[in-house]
């Protein structure tokens, strides 16, 4: 049954096709660099820089001119009959652009070819968040697996231990029934740990594109973000404060496109029957009666005002993700250096001396037991210190990021 359980844990192993394995464990840096190069999400995001660039490029250019040619008085009745009284016209029109409509645009598209690159920083700034914590979790998963699989092996010893003093008669059979009821716990907590440890390898393959089916992070103390002035606006809030520039540029654009645009026009018509010219000239302007383009300047208005409140948000969420961030890794700090001390090497050495004890007769086997437990309880604590000071880490580097 453990087989079958264990051949099904790693029929789970990764399937992503078409990327370079890495030969040894993949350090930090390198797990970076190769995210940034094949994430989907920056792909995304790149592609949005492109295109508020051309939106912004296109923003300035003024309307074409148009030519129109009319023919008039021809295929009628009587005279006009034939083309003998024809009358033909050829005019050039160009429209001019009222209120500053065209400098509002580029106001516009400036502010967004902005935010797309800050939206640009900020999907950098999530993937490198999410790549330290994974790879900080598969480092995990690797350690308490592979502390599961030394429980694994510590149980099997002490059934054989048991079974061995039962046979001798100096224990009793329930001895070796807890030996082997321990064996059997030990051997189901390893494939959980073995199950996590493959999810979290997956997850880090599919953020750097790797198919290596022995995919390992590599251990490696991590820097701590370099900190920021108390007034230092963090990435989220420049975003924000972006949209909120991209807002108020909205509702220029609006008013302005609310000004009538005036249509100038002038041509040469032909008299066909005298074989005369004369000059043709003409002005369009709309009378703005039911359409001043109201509803658009209220809508961008009310867009202007959410993101201002987006804006104080961003603000509130920096100060409380910042310090959330600052409270953990000092408590991740202090765990480490409380749990990585003496109390993991008394631990150590209780089950040492507690193993070689209950060998000798000295201890029982729940007094073994419990110094084992012990032993792993301390390792499984230090794990998860050093997998929440990581944590800490990259939440306060994302915090940080600009």
């Amino acid at each position: 049954m453990l087989k079958s359980l264990g051949a099904l844990l790693l029929a789970g192993l990764l399937v992503v096709t078409g990327r370079p394995a890495f030969a040894e464990p993949v350090k930090l840096s390198a797990a970076q660099e190769r995210g940034r190069k094949i994430s989907p999400r920056l792909a995304k995001a790149r592609a949005e820089v492109k295109a508020a660039e051309g939106r912004a490029m296109q923003a300035g250019v003024r309307p074409n001119p148009e030519v129109t040619v009319d023919v008039e008085n021809f295929s009628g009745s009587g005279p006009y009959r034939t083309f003998r009284q024809t009358e033909t016209t050829v005019a050039l029109s160009q429209q001019f652009e009222l209120g500053g409509k065209r400098q509002a645009r580029r106001a516009v598209a400036a502010a967004e070819v902005e935010y797309a690159r800050l939206a640009l920083r900020r999907a950098e700034a999530d993937l490198a968040h999410d790549i330290v914590v994974a790879h900080s979790e598969l480092r995990a998963a690797e350690d308490r697996s592979a502390l599961a699989q030394g429980v694994v092996t510590r149980a099997k010893e002490l059934a054989r231990i048991a079974e061995t003093l039962v046979d001798v008669g100096r224990d009793p059979p329930l001895t070796k029934l807890r030996a082997d009821a321990l064996l059997a716990e030990a051997n189901a907590e390893y494939l959980r740990e073995t199950g996590q440890w493959l999810s979290a390898r997956q997850r880090l393959a599919l953020l750097i594109g790797s198919e290596d089916a022995e995919l390992s992070a590599a251990a490696g103390d991590m820097a701590i973000p370099a900190s920021l002035p108390a007034d230092a606006q963090s990435l989220d809030e420049r975003l924000a404060a972006a949209e909120r520039d991209a807002a108020s540029a909205r509702v220029r654009l609006a008013q302005a496109e609310g000004v009538p645009d005036v249509t100038a026009s002038g041509g040469v018509r032909n008299f066909r029957e005298g074989g005369e010219t004369a000059f043709v000239m003409g002005v369009s302007i709309p009378l703005p009666f039911s359409n001043r383009n109201r509803g658009n300047i209220a809508a961008a208005r009310a867009s202007g005002d959410a993101a201002e409140a987006q804006l104080a948000q961003a603000r509130l969420d920096t100060r409380f993700t910042r310090r959330d961030a600052e409270l953990m890794l000092a408590a991740a700090d202090e765990r480490l250096n409380v749990l990585s001390g003496a109390g993991l090497f008394q631990a150590t050495e209780a089950a040492r001396v507690a193993e070689v004890g209950y060998q000798q007769g000295k201890f029982t086997l729940v007094e073994l037991i419990d110094a084992q437990a012990a032993l792993t309880s301390a390792n499984l604590k230090l794990i998860e210190a050093q997998l929440d000071r990581a944590r800490a880490l990259a939440a306060l580097g994302r915090a940080n990021a600009q």
